[in-house]
């Protein structure tokens, strides 16, 4: 598949079952775009969890960096969807992924141009979390 936004490649993944409820769409998957970070839904559901490390090393891999990539889609619209970030968030720590060093760590890779400011995103999360 390719991106919408910016026509780069897209990893689909399935919405982790501990996050579906906070995501504004209620499809089973997403695919998350290798180059700017969107996260759009999908209807497929692949049974297995894609390398996220196509995308970067600060992905955590299997269902963890699918917990991360539904982060990135509530980020998109941090002010409407602040309680289910903040959600997601402390979801993915739960699992043992520190976030803000995640998201600290995608603003810097040269390998990715972010269709949002990640830098922005993630001081607004902080205070979230």
């Amino acid at each position: 598949m390719s991106c919408s936004n910016c026509g780069g490649d897209e990893l689909s993944f399935r919405v982790p079952d501990a996050v579906s409820d906070y995501l504004p769409d209620d499809r089973p998957a997403a695919a998350l775009c290798t180059n700017c970070l969107r996260v759009s839904p999908a209807d497929d559901a692949p049974a297995e969890y894609p390398e996220f490390a196509r995308v970067s090393d600060a992905f955590p891999t299997g269902e963890s960096g699918a917990v991360v990539a539904c982060l990135l889609a509530l980020l998109d619209r941090l002010v409407v969807h602040r309680g289910d970030a903040e959600r997601v968030a402390t979801e993915a720590e739960r699992r043992g992924v520190d976030v803000l060093l995640v998201l600290d760590r995608l603003a810097a890779d040269d390998g990715l141009d972010p269709h949002l400011d990640l830098a922005k995103r993630r001081r607004q999360l902080e205070q979230l979390i």
